[in-house]
């Protein structure tokens, strides 16, 4: 019989997560591609002057966002587990104060809640226990 998908969530919760992580920043990059469409938008950015540290932590949040992706694969444990609910938080605080603009917006942000929600909600259910399924479950052995 196939597993449930509760079952597969908890026996490979660190694919999940880093998709998850995968799926929301695929959203962030098609939102901000998009916003290029909206009328006017490349009249408006090029008009406006962002300081240089403003540049700079943006960078460096996006970077961070983008290295939970292999950080969920390669931290151990506990890392991993308070690492996603850290870094999902300051996204989540980001898209809070980054109004949208348009309809498309709002559902762009819509969606990327929902992915880091989901982040948040896995990792702070994570237990250890579910590591050791991975590993039995990965080779078709189930764990008594």
């Amino acid at each position: 019989m196939d597993p449930t998908i509760r079952e597969r969530i908890g026996a490979e919760r660190r694919a999940v997560v880093a998709s998850l992580w995968t799926f929301v920043l695929f959203n962030m990059l098609f939102r901000d591609i998009h916003e290029f469409l909206r009328p006017g938008a490349i009249e408006e950015f090029m008009s406006t002057s962002v300081a240089e540290g403003t540049l700079l932590a943006s960078g460096v949040a996006l970077t961070l966002f983008i290295s939970m992706i292999v950080l969920t694969r390669v931290l151990p444990y506990r890392a991993t587990r308070w690492a996603n609910l850290a870094v999902a938080g300051v996204a989540l605080g980001g898209m809070a104060a980054n109004a949208p603009r348009d309809v498309d917006d709002v559902w762009f942000l819509a969606v990327e809640v929902v992915g880091l929600l989901a982040i948040i909600w896995l990792s702070w259910t994570w237990r250890p226990q579910a590591e050791s399924a991975v590993h039995a479950g990965a080779l078709g052995v189930r764990a008594p």
